[in-house]
C-alpha cells in the first residue's frame, strides 16, 4: 500500500527567509517552486534520494516556523482503509509549465502535525541527488499511544515494523518503521499530550566535510562522534532561525 515517504513539510512564515536557510544547510537549490491556488499555498521542493523536503508558506495557518507534517507515497489510495478519522481530497499543483494532480488522504493522527498519504498522476520519480547530504536517514515522532500507532502504521498502512524495543535508561518504548530506505522512529515515553513530529536525521557521505561546510556557513554543529548504531558517525546541528532537532549521520558500512 505504501511505497515510501513522499514529503516532509516545514511551515515557514517567510518563504524567502526559509529558502535562504535551507538552501545553505542542504547546499542545494530548490528543484521546484509549486503553487496550489485552490489550497492557498506556495512551496519550494528540495529533492533527495528517498523523499522530498517541502518548505511551504500558507496564509491561513497561525502557528508557523515548525515541522508541519509528512506524507507517504502510495500508488493506489483505493486500497487503503483507515479506521481513524480521515479525509480524502484532491489538489492541483502548478510548477513551471506543468499541472500535477495530487490525490490525498489526510489522516487525523494528531492535531499537532499533518499526516497525508499521496497518490500522483504522472509522478516524476527521478530523485537522484549527488550532494554530500543526499537522503533522509530517519524522522522522529513522539507519542504516548504506541500500540495505536502500530495498528495504524503496520496493520492499516502496511509499513514494516522493523524493531520494537524498551530502552531502560530513559524508560521509554521505541518503534522503528521502515519504508523506502528511510525510518520512522517513534518514541513513547508516556508524556501527556498529542503526538508530535519532533526531529530529522540526514544521511551524509562525508560527515566531517559536511560539518566543516556548515560551521563555515554559520551553523552550530557538535563534534563528530560514534553513533548509537554500530558503524555510524553522528553530529547534531542547531539552527538559530529554525527550531528543528537535527542530526547528521554517516554510515561507514
Amino acid at each position: 500500500m505504501i511505497k515510501s515517504l513522499d514529503r516532509i513539510t516545514y511551515l515557514a512564515s517567510s518563504l524567502e527567509k526559509a529558502e535562504k536557510t535551507f538552501s545553505s544547510f542542504f547546499d542545494l537549490k530548490p528543484s521546484k517552486r509549486v503553487i496550489s491556488a485552490e489550497k492557498n499555498y506556495e512551496s519550494l521542493i528540495y529533492i533527495f534520494e528517498n523523499m522530498c523536503f517541502e518548505v511551504i508558506e500558507k496564509d491561513d495557518l497561525s502557528e508557523k516556523n515548525k515541522l508541519y507534517g509528512f506524507s507517504l507515497l502510495s500508488d493506489d489510495l483505493s486500497s487503503i482503509d483507515i479506521s481513524i478519522i480521515s479525509e480524502k481530497n484532491n489538489r492541483q499543483e502548478e510548477f513551471e509549465d506543468k499541472v500535477q494532480l495530487v490525490k490525498s488522504i489526510d489522516i487525523k493522527q494528531s492535531p499537532d502535525f499533518q499526516l497525508l498519504v499521496n497518490e500522483y498522476e504522472n509522478l516524476d520519480m527521478d530523485r537522484a541527488n549527488k550532494n554530500n547530504l543526499f537522503a533522509l536517514d530517519h524522522l522522529v515522532l513522539t507519542t504516548n499511544k504506541s500500540d495505536d500507532l502500530i495498528d495504524l502504521y503496520e496493520k492499516e498502512l502496511g509499513i514494516r515494523l522493523a524493531l520494537d524495543q524498551f530502552v531502560e535508561k530513559w524508560g521509554g518504548r521505541m518503534l522503528f518503521f521502515r519504508t523506502g530506505q528511510a525510518t520512522i522512529e517513534v518514541i513513547d515515553n508516556k508524556v501527556e499530550g498529542n503526538d508530535q513530529f519532533w526531529g530529522l536525521a540526514w544521511k551524509t557521505k562525508d560527515i566531517r566535510k559536511k560539518r566543516e561546510y556548515l560551521v563555515e556557513n554559520g551553523f552550530k554543529v557538535s563534534d563528530v562522534k560514534d553513533g548509537r548504531k554500530k558503524d555510524t558517525l553522528v553530529a547534531t546541528v542547531k539552527f538559530d532561525e529554525i527550531k528543528i532537532p537535527t542530526l547528521l549521520v554517516e554510515h561507514l558500512k
